[in-house]
This record gives C-alpha cells, structure tokens and sequence, in this order.
C-alpha cells in the first residue's frame, strides 16, 4: 500500500511539472510573449514591436506611425543610394576657322606672279636707282634689267623714270626669279609691276636699261616676250 501511494505521489509531481511547462509554452506561444505585448526579460525584443500597438502605445514605432511586423527583418546595414545626373549631351566643338600662315608681305599670286617664288605686294620706300627698289622688308634687284650706276651716264634719267612709275608709297607686286632668287648682295631679284606695267620691260622700252643677257638661262622671266624682244 505505501508503495502504491509512493507511485501515486511520484506521478502527481510528474504532472505538475507537465502541466507547468505545458502552461508556459502556451503562455509564450499565445500569451504576451508571442505577440511582444510586453517586455522580454532579456531585452531581446520589446513591448510592441511586431505592430500590436493597442498593448504597447508607448513603443516608439508605434509612436511614429510605422508599427513593425513579426516577419520583418532589419538589415546589418544600410547601403546609400547614389543618384546620377543624366548624361549631358555632348556636341562637337564648332570647328574653328582655317586662318592661312600670311606669307611675307602681301600676296597677289594669281593675278601678277608665276612660279613657285615669293609673290609681295608692298609700298615702295625708297628708290636707290632705275633698277633697285627699297620696300620695308626687301631690297628689290630687277630681273634681268640693268640700268647706269650712279657714276655712269642715264643714271638720273633711269632713276627718275622709275620713280615717276614707281612714286614713293605707292603699291607694287614683286614677282621673285624662281631659278635666281637672290643675288649677292642679297637683294631680292624679281620681276616688279606697278601702275600696271611691268617696269623690267618699260626701262628697257624706253631707252634706259639694257638686258643681262649672261642671266638669260638662269632666269625664269628669260622666256617672257620683253626679254626675248631685247636678247634672251
């Protein structure tokens, strides 16, 4: 009989203890526990934060408006967002304008000179004699065209007709001797038109010079019709 009731105490204890676990499970499953309507003891979760804010108004998304679901999940971290201007359309430069290297002087090629030479347009400064002519970066040796030294006879005359062709500060071309550019003095040798005519030709038209026939095949104008006229 006492071991009978020994048993009979031995299972009651048993099922208190299963009753107790039993009430506790249910406690934490269906009680305040499970819906975080109040605090954890291990401060692992706290009154209301899975949105049942009618037993927690104190929590502080509940406070805000933004009550937090069980199911959802807080990341480690937050990345930035980075926002990017769209890219801005790229038009091509406008392309700049083509400004031609000015050779010495002013060019007039297509209209008074031949050859590969220079071709200057510029105002005369100076007339030394018929056949030598200053302008303001060159000393200019007419091209087969020789007319009296200062010593010899027609020289005034030579001189005064170029100037009277050619008057100071007026304009005139030089067409450069392609095959005799320049001679020893370094005086630029050329071909010079001015008041339209070319005064190589008008000295020797009109009595006051006489060609170089020695320049006739080192010259580029030896093939033109005055210097043929008058011996190349």
């Amino acid at each position: 009989m006492k071991e009978y009731i020994f048993l009979l105490s031995i299972i009651a204890l048993v099922g208190s203890v299963l009753i107790l676990s039993e009430q506790d499970s249910f406690g934490h499953s269906d009680g305040c526990h499970r819906w975080h309507s109040c605090p954890s003891d291990s401060g692992s979760y706290t009154c209301g934060d899975t949105g049942h804010c009618s037993q927690c108004p104190d929590n502080n998304y509940c406070k805000a408006g933004q009550p937090r679901s069980s199911y959802e999940s807080k990341p480690a971290y937050s990345v930035p967002t980075k926002s990017y201007e769209p890219a801005k359309k790229i038009t091509p430069a406008e392309k700049p304008k083509t400004v031609e290297k000015p050779k010495v002087g002013n060019t007039n090629k297509a209209n008074a000179c031949s050859g590969t030479g220079l071709c200057i347009t510029d105002r005369v400064m100076k007339i030394v004699d018929g056949d030598t002519i200053y302008i303001k970066n060159y000393k200019i040796r007419l091209s087969l065209t020789n007319t009296p030294e200062k010593s010899q006879a027609g020289f005034n005359e030579a001189k005064s007709f170029t100037t009277k062709l050619c008057p100071i500060r007026s304009t005139i071309t030089v067409d450069q001797d392609d095959k005799q550019p320049y001679d020893a003095y370094k005086r630029l040798v050329g071909k010079v038109t001015c008041s339209g005519k070319v005064l190589n030709s008008e000295l020797l038209e009109n009595g006051h010079a006489s060609i170089l026939t020695q320049y006739c095949k080192k010259s580029e104008f030896a093939s033109e019709s005055w210097a043929k006229k008058f011996g190349c």
